[in-house]
């Protein structure tokens, strides 16, 4: 075979320039890791969205138990845990900064936690056993207060769990 010359030549230079340029601008987008703000930014939403969900589930759940209709109260508990447990799935699907994965994992650890304490509320309240649920909605709240203290520092709004909603 011959030697390229010319235009060949040319053209064979600038495409492999222009293979180099995506080589190295590829991973640079891929793995460009998220800041606090831009993580804050993207679950803020998701969270607003569980909350607006389960402020229409749990509406009257607290009039339904104070006036011993436990089990339909129950079942709007259930519906909560099933609508926490989805946005639990969109949550961990978010990248995380590096420097915040621990506190963000323990964060979502508590968001568990709280997602079986409100099916066992509702479970609770199905078998019509008030005081085992008054007693994990207390669970609840102190659960609630350590997730809450753990992601203190980013400034969350819809994230921050206020348990009051619940009970």
């Amino acid at each position: 075979m011959g030697t390229m010359r010319g235009k060949g030549r040319g053209a064979l230079v600038a495409l492999a320039a222009a293979v180099l340029i995506v080589a190295l601008a590829v991973p640079l987008a891929v793995g460009a890791e998220p800041t606090r703000e831009e993580y804050v930014a993207q679950v803020e939403p998701i969270c607003k969205a569980n909350s607006d969900a389960n402020a229409r589930i749990l509406k009257g759940a607290k009039g339904e138990v104070n006036s011993g209709k436990l089990v339909k109260a129950s079942k709007r508990f259930k519906r909560a845990r099933t609508a926490l447990a989805k946005t639990i799935g969109q949550l961990v699907a978010v990248p995380k900064p590096s420097a915040d994965t621990t506190k963000l994992t323990k964060w979502l650890g508590y968001l568990k936690a709280e997602r079986d304490l409100l099916g066992k509320i509702g479970t609770a309240l199905a078998a019509e056993e008030r005081n085992r649920a008054q007693d994990y909605a207390v669970r609840l709240k102190r659960n609630s207060d350590l997730a809450n203290n753990t992601v203190l520092e980013f400034g969350f709004d819809h994230c921050r769990i206020e348990s009051s909603r619940f009970v």
